[in-house]
């Protein structure tokens, strides 16, 4: 393959001409369907199916503001192909650009020295504002070292690298590398794990995966795609990049807010959060939920209007055992104790010769009358998941009795919190609410499932998160993205060996690692990789694709000014025209940068402003999955804290920027970055 031929002005105004026709066949697309779409509405009664059809083919034949195309593929055969966001046609039905999703697009991503996959010519057609700017060729000989790893599109990547960050994550589709690619288009049967270091795509990568899998299978529309992220940061962060490729029905969210609902209020101290992540748990709640029935030990006297019927204990207790073997929900377990109870007392009534028992009042006065009802609730009393796991955490002798042989004493001890005395003043924490969606699945049996799962930062969730995700994967269709070196949450992780066995068992289990860092530049990278030999040994450092124009910065001031110095310094990067976040340890330092700006109307706080602001005060804690154009990093020290969480905390906070890095601290730093 020869180097990339920057081509005449002839070449450009003719990717301008095919650019504006393809924007002039979509705009006749889009009138065409607003015209079925008119037209059904006019008739009056239109079919709700096929209305919902038109309207979202409306929709998504709108312009998007992002280049409607951006390749082109020569075969060797002759054929051209003008790759793109959206399939584009004439009236008379000639394509005039492919979907970048679509079969014939692969060899556009794919091809490479010495494996040309049928092509001639490969064009990278660089557009901004509906202007075609350059295009850049490769040229295949069927020659060339079909090993290398020379980027594709390389000078369209750097410059989309480069651009300045708008607070919305943009889209990769026109900058997709092979290695990202295959992840992308792999069957939607089973589980991929891919491990990603900093700035490596995996965010995109699983965005773009889910838009392939709903173009490429239809009934994903019904069954619906699943989004996770590690924060509600994070999803305004991305909000953007599914709808910009043509795709709304997608769900994205955060784990904890397809929990169960309650008012998180409190938090828990290393150990009780270790404890209730841990699966062990999903067994002591089992055994929570089956010490709430109790047995019957004496005979009890039921009565329907003028028949009475008395229950003998074995008879009962049988049934108990019976209903309970099946491990059925407890509700439905609850329903079948209801109608054996009915059952048993019809069969006591025909022994005696009493036809009561098959008239229709019978069964249903029986089950209304408040013997019958008080025998069924010491049987198997009516539960919520709510008063469960409050009952388990408030209840010394409960979780005693629970957790025996499954925890240990100091664990058990470190759950126990006082009672609340309703369950909405129940000091419930974010640690809780793996345990609450266990308890409502034991309970109801039933939960909301996906046809396909996408989970980003995977790395932090605990065992009881990645059973929440098994229960919504109908079909066991998952892509879990993470990096175990930014792993810093209560189960930090040392490598995906010890992630595997909590993810749902899968007979198509596929493991993949993208080892290009784009977002970074190569000397920040290689700074914060300084960390990796204690925090993530089992880790290689990531590779950057380009050199940065300078080094990290470091500046030492006194205590008293560093909250002053670090919004300076973040000031100074703004008037270079950078995008920038401030990251800091949570506490009193992130008050103090938010009390020292807080009249500055350039400065915002990521929860309350998200990324809208030219400056944006950042808690380290939540900068996971965000990048800015620059960013300073305050306080190393206090990030790192001396544990291995810290030291984790700190190399994400330090891998956040794309083109520069600025460290400000009064404390000395941690010694391998001195």
């Amino acid at each position: 393959m020869t180097p990339p031929d920057e081509t005449t002005d002839a070449e450009v105004e003719l990717e301008q001409r095919s650019l504006e026709r393809a924007g002039g066949a979509l705009a006749a697309m889009r009138a065409r369907a607003e015209g079925l779409l008119a037209d059904l509405r006019a008739a009056g009664n239109p079919e709700p199916d096929y209305e919902a059809a038109l309207k979202h083919r409306v929709a998504v034949l709108g312009e998007s503001g992002r280049p409607l195309l951006f390749g082109r593929i020569d075969e060797t055969a002759g054929t051209t192909w003008r790759i793109g966001r959206r399939h584009v046609e004439e009236q008379g039905g000639e394509v005039l650009v492919v979907d970048w999703r679509a079969p014939v697009a692969v060899p556009f991503y794919r091809a490479r020295p010495g494996t040309a996959l049928g092509l001639r010519r490969r064009r990278q057609i660089m557009v901004e504002d509906h202007r075609v700017l350059a295009v850049a060729d490769d040229l295949f000989d069927g020659g060339g070292d079909a090993g290398s790893t020379r980027l594709r599109g390389g000078d369209a990547l750097l410059r989309e690298l480069e651009r300045a960050r708008t607070g919305e994550m943009l889209d990769i589709v026109a900058t997709i590398q092979a290695e990202q690619d295959e992840i992308i288009r792999a069957p939607l049967e089973g589980m991929i794990v891919v491990q990603g270091g900093p700035g490596t795509g995996k965010t995109a990568v699983g965005l773009h995966r889910a838009a392939f899998l709903l173009y490429n299978n239809p009934h994903l529309a019904r069954t619906g795609v699943l989004v996770i992220g590690p924060s509600r940061a994070f999803l305004r962060y991305i909000a953007q990049v599914l709808p910009s490729l043509g795709e709304e029905a997608v769900v994205q969210t955060t784990i904890s807010d397809i929990a169960p609902r309650v008012k998180v209020r409190g938090s828990d101290g290393a150990l009780a959060a270790r404890v209730k992540g841990d699966a062990r748990m999903a067994r002591v709640l089992e055994r929570a939920l089956a010490l709430q029935r109790s047995s019957l030990h004496e005979p009890v006297r039921l009565v329907a209007r003028h028949v009475s019927v008395t229950v003998d204990p074995d008879a009962v207790n049988d049934a108990v055992g019976s209903v309970a073997s099946k491990h059925a929900p407890y509700k439905a377990g609850r329903a079948g104790i209801r109608s054996q109870l009915l059952s048993l007392s019809r069969r006591r009534l025909r022994e005696r010769g009493r036809f009561e028992a098959d008239e229709d009042w019978f069964p249903k006065e029986l089950a209304a009358s408040v013997r019958f009802g008080s025998l069924l609730d010491l049987l198997w009393p009516a539960v919520s998941a709510n008063q469960l796991v409050h009952d388990l955490l408030s209840r010394p002798a409960l979780l005693a009795r629970a957790s025996e042989g499954i925890l240990t004493a100091d664990e058990a001890a470190a759950l126990v919190r006082p009672r609340a005395k309703t369950l909405a003043g129940a000091p419930w924490t974010t640690d809780d609410l793996p345990l609450l969606d266990e308890a409502s699945f034991l309970i109801n049996g039933r939960t909301r499932s996906y046809g396909h799962i996408v989970c980003d930062e995977a790395q932090d969730l605990s065992p009881m998160h990645f059973r929440m995700l098994a229960r919504r994967a109908g079909q066991g269709s998952l892509t879990v993205l993470g990096d175990i070196a930014q792993a810093t949450g209560a189960h930090a992780y040392g490598s995906w060996e010890e992630v595997l066995p909590h993810l749902p068992r899968s007979p198509r289990l596929r493991r993949e690692e993208l080892t290009l860092g784009y977002r970074a530049p190569a000397q920040i990278l290689e700074f914060a990789s300084r960390l990796l030999p204690l925090s993530a040994p089992s880790i290689r450092p990531t590779a950057s694709v380009r050199v940065g124009r300078t080094a990290p910065s470091i500046e030492q001031v006194p205590a008293t000014s560093l909250a002053v110095a670090a919004l300076s310094a973040g000031f100074g990067l703004v008037d270079e025209g950078f995008l920038v976040g401030v990251i800091s340890p949570p506490g009193a330092l992130e008050t103090s940068l938010v009390a020292a700006s807080r009249h500055d109307p350039r400065v915002g706080r990521l929860d309350r402003d998200g990324m809208s602001r030219p400056v944006t005060i950042v808690p380290a804690p939540l900068a996971k999955g965000l990048e800015f154009d620059a960013v300073v990093v305050v306080e190393p020290a206090g990030i790192a804290d001396g544990d291995l969480r810290g030291l984790r905390l700190l190399y994400v906070a330090l891998t956040r920027p794309i083109q520069r890095l600025s460290i400000v601290h009064s404390l000395p730093l941690p010694e391998v970055l001195r």
